[in-house]
């Protein structure tokens, strides 16, 4: 074979450039600390980088969500747990002022006390998060969703509840609508509610209301009646389905329905049993406030007719109260989803982090060998080129 001075130089000249080129691309990687420069560095390594920059990119959306959720049912929480703070004490004061013992004036005072809890709780249920958005009113929270007017309870909030996408597969409910948790509630004790006759002469009222048996109880209406020492339940109708003689403090059940009545009736006094209808919880401690406020010191069927109506009230607020426990444990159980959730994208960014590292990051002490070993290559095929196109065949001649 042949080879001619042209063939050689040019051979020669493209390996030198390959041998720079290549010492050129290893001083780069050295200086950006990256060993994927371009995509023909490693095309299967490239597209792996890329996919998990997808990842990492997904991810960090994911915990910026999570972290968002988190500091908004965290607001959210503290409102609930003031709202519970203040029922609990709206039920103190209403149960010191149910005692019998208080006066018309220290029953008022403690009627104002009410009051005061009513505005606390509002500002609770009118409660912001960080950014001024209010968390109980649905879509509609650039401004305060409840207000408080002499026809009662107005609410200009939605029933609309966002999902929060805290993963690739999961969402929890960034808030819970103020109508459940402040509206949407039912009178009496949930099932029926018991009301004292206008016309009420005598000192009796209900000391307890319950169903005890909740297969029996048909959600109908009655009417509990005294006359002449004893009781008689009507339905709707006017059918009698229980009766009996009536003693102070003993149980008068009927259609799963139990009712314990305290005091004297007068003849023709009676209570009314109806199934519950909704209430919302300032309407009730509106209601209580007022009984707080009635002056009953000289007039005892008055007394027993107000004792009834706390009664009734009291049973209203505990089912708020129990709603507003309902709620707070839901809370808790989204908190937690989202902290398992953020530890979970917290190791899955390290995790992803440490891949796009083995992929891209160099080796320096490996690259820093290579770029030694290349150097010295190519300055050892400078040095033979240099020799060997100075050579000819007269130098074997002489």
């Amino acid at each position: 074979m042949r080879v001619s001075t042209a063939d050689f130089y040019r051979q020669s000249i493209a390996s030198l450039q390959r041998q720079q080129s290549l010492a050129l691309a290893t001083q780069n990687q050295l200086s950006s600390g990256k060993k994927l420069l371009t995509g023909a560095d490693d095309p299967t390594g490239a597209a792996h980088g890329l996919s998990l920059d997808q990842t990492l990119s997904a991810n960090q959306r994911y915990t910026s969500n999570t972290q968002a959720v988190s500091e908004r049912l965290g607001f959210e929480e503290n409102a609930l747990s003031g709202a519970s703070e203040t029922l609990n004490r709206i039920r103190e004061r209403v149960l010191q002022g149910n005692g019998g013992t208080l006066g018309d004036s220290d029953r008022k005072s403690l009627a104002a006390d009410v009051r005061q809890s009513l505005d606390q709780l509002l500002s609770y249920a009118n409660a912001a998060d960080g950014e001024g958005r209010y968390l109980f009113a649905g879509s509609n929270d650039a401004s305060a969703p409840f207000s408080l007017t002499s026809g009662g309870t107005q609410f200009s909030g939605d029933d609309v509840i966002r999902q929060i996408q805290i993963g690739p597969n999961r969402a929890v409910q960034s808030s819970d609508g103020g109508a459940e948790v402040f509206l949407r509630h039912v009178s009496g004790n949930g099932n029926f509610s018991i009301a004292a006759t206008a016309a009420n002469t005598g000192t009796a009222t209900i000391a307890s209301s319950k169903v005890y048996d909740s297969s029996a109880w048909d959600g109908g209406s009655y009417s509990v009646s005294f006359s002449a020492g004893n009781y008689s339940v009507t339905d709707a109708s006017n059918n009698v389905v229980s009766s009996g003689a009536y003693t102070a403090g003993s149980s008068i059940r009927f259609r799963g329905v139990d009712l314990t009545i305290t005091g004297e009736p007068a003849d023709g006094d009676s209570f009314s049993v109806a199934p519950s209808s909704q209430k919302d919880i300032f309407q009730t401690i509106r209601d209580l406030a007022t009984l707080l406020e009635t002056p009953t010191a000289t007039d005892p069927a008055l007394r027993a007719k107000v004792q009834t109506g706390m009664l009734e009230n009291l049973s209203s607020l505990e089912t708020a109260q129990n709603r507003i426990i309902d709620v707070r444990a839901s809370l808790g159980a989204r908190l937690v989803a989202a902290d398992d959730a953020n530890n979970q994208l917290s190791s899955q960014a390290v995790k992803v982090q440490d891949a796009l590292s083995g992929l891209r990051d160099i080796d320096y002490a490996e690259a820093a060998g290579r770029l030694t070993q290349q150097l010295t290559g190519l300055q050892a095929a400078q040095q033979s080129f240099a020799k060997i196109q100075g050579l000819s065949l007269f130098d074997y001649l002489r």
